[in-house]
């Protein structure tokens, strides 16, 4: 099985169970049904989806049959097995490259992508080096993800300068 994260739940929409979620992929929440919650990977079912805003949608899951259930999926991610939607099987989606190592211009590993986060404007990717990680925004004039190597190239100094 090859999960892809497609949302996040976000907030209980309503009494009888309904999510508010936001989409991560272009295709929309209206596109899936058989979906699986959280890292635990609960199965389960869309057995309705409506926008409701830009990539935020209304979402009825069998499994979240009432508020108290639903509020305890709120903040959880929302996967899809790839191999069941064939649109999705050569494509390559940021959480795809968590794990990836991240090289200075010699091409010596000075880390690797541990996290991302996607702020709408800008992507923020936590690189971890050693003990420590840190920060540093996702703009191709900083760094860049080489598919050919399968590695985020990034300067060296510029690394050292701008991470947090």
């Amino acid at each position: 099985m090859k999960l892809l994260e497609i949302g996040k739940i976000v907030r209980v929409h309503g009494i009888k169970g309904a999510v508010k979620v936001i989409c991560y992929v272009d295709e929309g929440m209206t596109e899936f049904k058989h979906i699986y919650l959280t890292n635990k990977k609960i199965d389960a079912n869309i057995t309705s989806a409506r926008p409701l805003t830009g990539d935020a949608f209304v979402v009825t899951i069998d499994v979240l049959k009432d508020i108290d259930t639903a509020e305890r999926f709120k903040n959880q991610s929302i996967y899809i097995d790839r191999d069941e939607y064939d649109e999705f099987e050569n494509k390559l989606y940021m959480s795809d490259l968590i794990g990836k190592d991240v090289v200075n211009e010699k091409n010596e590993k000075i880390g690797e992508l541990l996290d991302y986060d996607d702020y709408g404007a800008s992507i923020i990717l936590t690189i971890k080096c050693g003990v420590n990680s840190y920060s540093i925004p996702f703009v191709e004039e900083i760094i860049v993800f080489d598919e050919d190597d399968d590695v985020f190239k990034i300067n060296q100094k510029t690394f050292e300068d701008l991470r947090v």
